[in-house]
């Protein structure tokens, strides 16, 4: 089996010099060769996955869910089979997919493993994501990255972010929510996530009983205040989150009384008043 790992330059904190070097045992491993590190722009680097898609069996995405996001939208994951490398901070993907150990322990259990099927989340029409929420999280990931840009790093810069988003930033909204034709309302909206797993990053379980493989979207919307959002934190860490109003379905539809932002795997999307979400069942075809 042929494969190719593709890495992005300007994610993370690491210099090309450093990626090429922490990937070259995976690179071992698996026999292949490490390409868009010399890629400019974010077209470019899509344009190289594009690319890599026609000329091997599994394209390995090494970086963090950002740039597993970027790949699974520039390519036709219905035909191109993936892999995931972590190199970024959070990486929600290496909780999912339940990686242990270095990188060469998971270029082993990629070798080695089987390709599974899995969902994606339609946002909009406009992208596929394994893990969306419309409110507050939008806001902590565009301070993260302002905090990011300016030489901060690590878990507390996620938390300095949630911190001043909740407590400075984010302005809540109202908002209808339909779920398979069965409307909710819900007042003061602090997130409504939809996912296809149960992590966040750094380990979060946010929502326990989403699977990859079930052919629904998984959905669940909180309004607390600051003692709920702390234990949310808190469960979320520990026993997998106990915080909101959980369901299932296969399309959501979303109206708020104001536009909110909304991220799409760890990468700010875009604002709106009205979001739609529908499930695109055996739409990735990774190995693990």
């Amino acid at each position: 089996m042929r494969y190719a790992i593709i890495t992005n330059p300007v994610s993370g904190k690491m210099t090309v010099d450093q990626k090429r070097a922490v990937l070259l045992k995976a690179a071992e491993i698996l026999d292949a060769q490490i390409y868009g590190l010399d890629t400019t722009t974010a077209d470019d680097f899509g344009q190289c996955a594009q690319g890599l898609a026609t000329r091997c069996d599994v394209l390995v995405s090494a970086g963090g869910d950002g740039t597993f996001s970027d790949i699974i939208n520039a390519i036709d994951t219905v035909q191109t089979r993936v892999a995931y490398l972590p190199l970024g901070t959070g990486n929600a993907m290496q909780h999912a997919l339940e990686y242990k150990g270095g990188l060469a322990d998971i270029a082993m259990r990629i070798r080695d493993g089987e390709i599974h099927e899995y969902d994606l989340v339609n946002c909009d029409e406009k992208k596929r994501a394994f893990m969306v929420s419309v409110g507050i999280e939008g806001t902590i990931i565009r301070l993260r990255d302002q905090y990011l840009a300016q030489g901060a790093a690590g878990f507390k810069t996620y938390l300095r972010a949630v911190f001043n988003a909740y407590f400075r930033e984010y302005r809540r909204a109202n908002a209808k929510i339909t779920i398979d034709g069965a409307t909710f309302d819900a007042e003061n909206l602090l997130s409504l996530m939809v996912v296809k797993q149960p992590y966040y990053g750094f380990g979060m379980n946010v929502v326990p009983k989403a699977r990859f493989d079930d052919g629904q979207l998984h959905i669940l919307w909180t309004n607390s205040g600051f003692f709920g959002c702390a234990f949310g934190g808190a469960t979320a860490f520990t026993i997998g989150n106990r915080v909101g109003e959980y369901r299932t379905c296969r399309q959501v539809f979303v109206e708020l009384d104001r536009p909110l932002s909304m991220q799409i795997d760890g990468n700010d999307a875009w604002d709106a008043d009205a979001f739609t979400f529908k499930v695109l069942p055996n739409a990735l075809k990774i190995k693990c």
